[in-house]
């Protein structure tokens, strides 16, 4: 029985001998997972399987699913192999829905699980990010995040703890933007985002099952009370093959930065 990722021998002599081997199977593997012919979230088969398909060597498969992971299109598990990435989260800094209605509006499943919690000291970090003084508490939860039961992001947030004594005691799953209002009166005004390329440590790396060095879109975001003043800020670390950043930007026509074609 022929196999969904094969190809036949005809099709493969008749390459053009030319272009590199490594992206002939890359631009068949992507054609296959932009039609559908291979589903998001399902398992590429092994190397040593495509390389005897495709009567070529597992230095040149491997080429090819380098590259392919570098465009987004697949991805690894430690001792799993190689999967097909599931569509990118959208999103949009500039718009005020937090991750969970986010994921919800684009029709995907949002999850969340708390690594840890801790009051700590605060460090230089925090005196610098947070604005509080030396030795002041400070919360530091951890946290997963999910969609559609894959881990996308670890995310570290630093909150004022004089601000907001008993929160460890509150359910850490929930948005901070839930529990601030509701039992501290605290509302979120304005927010100050940072974006980044960088790559996954071998901690942060663990905990989304990849490898270290794993390319990954570090975003910093501080987040402003309705008085001006600091209350958290979030430290994230995104797969780079899960998130599609899209802003909308609105001009009026005819006026003072309008944008040329």
């Amino acid at each position: 029985m022929t196999q969904s990722w094969s190809i036949s021998e005809g099709t493969r002599k008749s390459w053009d001998r030319r272009v590199p081997y490594y992206l002939r199977v890359r631009d068949h593997f992507a054609s296959l997972i932009e039609t559908g012919t291979l589903a998001p979230q399902s398992k590429l088969p092994p190397e040593r399987a495509v390389g005897d398909a495709f009567g070529i060597t597992r230095m040149t498969i491997r080429q090819a699913l380098f590259q392919l992971e570098a465009e987004g299109l697949i991805y690894r598990l430690n001792r799993r192999g190689w999967f097909v990435s599931p569509p990118r989260l959208r999103y949009d800094p500039t718009a005020n829905l937090s991750f969970t209605e986010n994921a919800l509006a684009q029709g995907r499943v949002p999850g969340v699980t708390v690594l840890s919690s801790e009051r700590i000291l605060a460090s230089a970090w925090d005196r610098e990010h947070l604005g509080v003084a030396a030795s002041a508490p400070v919360f530091l939860i951890r946290r997963i995040r999910s969609i559609d039961e894959r881990a996308v992001l670890v995310e570290n947030l630093h909150v004022d703890a004089k601000r907001c004594p008993g929160l460890l005691d509150e359910p850490l799953d929930r948005s901070m933007a839930e529990i601030l209002p509701a039992r501290y009166g605290i509302f979120f005004r304005r927010r100050r985002i940072h974006m980044r390329p960088t790559s996954l440590d071998q901690a942060h790396a663990q905990t989304l099952n990849v490898a270290a060095g794993t390319p990954s879109l570090y975003l910093f975001r501080a987040i402003y009370d309705q008085n001006g003043d600091v209350v958290q800020v979030d430290q994230e670390f995104w797969r780079y093959d899960a998130v599609d950043i899209m802003v909308d930007v609105h001009t009026d026509h005819g006026g003072v930065g309008t944008i040329d074609e």
